[in-house]
């Protein structure tokens, strides 16, 4: 079976659909496992910058085990994560508007990339096409966690 990489802005929902998923499937959350081996992300951001995390990132999605792979939001800022995802898997964008994922990400302390709005909706913006580029399914992100699960498990029975 062919891995499911779940792809999509922070905030847009991801770790709740990989949670849901857990039950009928092995799920790698990206994010989560990163904590476990390293702490804290703000601390990594803090001590290593954005470059070290994102080349620790790299060696995750290399690495990882699961049959759905929960991603954090900037997988896609390396090329080689867009590779190695195209090649052992399939690639689903939860696609997410900015007005849903600013409310649920704003007062969020874990999440070093979050400045001001302007500073978040500029990433946004710019991260949107390579998601749309890279994605193999877009899912609409304004949807329940449940439906999205649904539309989730439906591929990963397809891949079977």
């Amino acid at each position: 079976m062919g891995k499911v990489y779940l792809i999509g802005f922070m905030g847009t929902g991801k770790t709740a659909i990989g949670r849901s998923l857990q039950r009928r499937y092995r799920v790698d959350e990206l994010d989560e496992r990163f904590v476990h081996e390293h702490g804290p992300i703000t601390d990594f951001f803090e001590r290593y910058g954005e470059k070290g995390f994102r080349d620790q990132e790299v060696e995750l999605v290399r690495n990882s085990e699961g049959q759905v792979i929960v991603t954090g939001g900037g997988v896609i800022e390396r090329d080689e994560n867009h590779t190695f995802m195209k090649e052992t898997g399939t690639v689903v964008w939860i696609d997410t508007p900015f007005h849903i994922v600013w409310n649920r990400i704003k007062t969020d302390p874990s999440r070093p990339l979050v400045k001001s709005r302007s500073t978040v909706e500029k990433l946004f913006r710019r991260r949107r096409p390579v998601y749309a580029k890279l994605s193999d399914v877009r899912l609409d992100g304004t949807k329940s966690v449940r439906e999205l699960v649904k539309e989730i498990e439906t591929i990963l029975e397809e891949n079977r």
